[in-house]
């Protein structure tokens, strides 16, 4: 694996940002992670609306420009198909957010399956290799957690989707928070 060599500190990520701007966005993302793991279902359904309306406001964008757009006549029908399906999703999303759930938390399901079993496939074309062991783990994790899902649908539907967000606000608020300080001490 190659090292990067040009990374010089927290300043190379966010150049001209304050410190304390950095500390205070994570002190806000920790603080929303916090709130998603104490009402994971009401996070669950924010998570939902919000990708409910933006599929509605791509599709409604893809269609447009399908229709008001100087493209072959071709391009333009499969272009207005996409916006269509799009839009049809988000509205699907939006008129019946609990089914919305389901679908999304399938879909997340879904989608640590595939990423898990392509780890596994990884992590044996790399053996002997040092650490395919850990790619390895990764997908077994990532199978083990698809099935988890899957199979306590649609209970899991209720609040999944909201303890990912919680993680991920927390993560990523735990790291500006160290660059942060990082940045203050350099």
């Amino acid at each position: 694996m190659m090292e990067r060599t040009d990374f010089t500190g927290p300043e190379t990520i966010a150049p001209r940002m304050d410190w304390r701007w950095m500390v205070a966005i994570g002190a806000v993302l920790v603080v929303g992670g916090v709130l998603a793991f104490l009402n994971p279902f009401l996070a669950s359904l924010t998570v939902e609306v919000i990708a409910g309306a933006a599929f509605l406001a791509g599709g409604l964008m893809q269609l447009w420009m399908a229709l008001s757009g100087g493209n072959e006549p071709s391009d333009r029908w499969l272009s207005a198909l996409l916006g269509a399906a799009l839009a049809v999703l988000g509205i699907a999303l939006l008129a019946d957010p609990l089914a919305g759930l389901v679908s999304l938390t399938l879909a997340v399901g879904v989608m640590f399956a595939v990423t898990g079993g392509l780890r596994l496939a990884l992590a044996f074309r790399l053996r002997p290799a040092a650490g395919w062991g850990w790619m390895l783990g990764s997908g077994v994790l990532s199978i083990l957690l698809a099935l988890m899902i899957l199979f306590t649908l649609p209970a899991s539907a209720l609040g999944l989707l909201g303890l990912l967000l919680g993680v991920d606000l927390v993560t990523a608020g735990a790291v500006s928070i160290a660059l942060g300080l990082r940045a203050r001490r350099g």
